[in-house]
């Protein structure tokens, strides 16, 4: 059986009988399922930030100036912060999270390319 190449971009590869990731090979035939996970950005930081500035602000001399300036930088933290997308191999062994991107449509090609494997690894059976 010769080896097909579904997808392969930015160290990455996917095949008819493997998949490649960071320099780890998953066999494509111990592979059950696969599923795309969005990963919450962590916001502890933004919020201690904005918690202290709100506190400041009822402070004497120049703390409400170092208050606003602290919930401004929560803020802005706050907006610019984007979730990440990850891919999540379902195997016997356990579940692998496998990729984490920060566009949905890198997480998505190599999703359907991943699918595709598994549909025609079923196929060659």
């Amino acid at each position: 059986m010769e080896e097909s190449i579904y997808f392969s971009q930015k160290g990455i590869s996917v095949s008819n009988t493997r998949f490649i990731v960071n320099g780890t090979h998953i066999a494509i035939k111990n592979v059950t399922t696969v599923e795309s996970k969005t990963l919450k950005p962590r916001l502890t930081f933004a919020r201690v930030c904005l918690l202290g500035g709100l506190a400041l602000l009822f402070g004497n001399g120049n703390l409400p100036y170092i208050g606003l300036l602290s919930m401004v930088y929560a803020g802005m933290a706050w907006l610019l912060t984007t979730p990440k997308y990850a891919v999540v191999i379902h195997t016997v062994a356990g579940d692998i999270q496998a990729f984490i991107g920060e566009n949905i449509l890198d997480v998505e090609n190599v999703l359907t390319a991943l699918n595709v494997a598994i549909a025609l690894r079923g196929a060659q059976e």
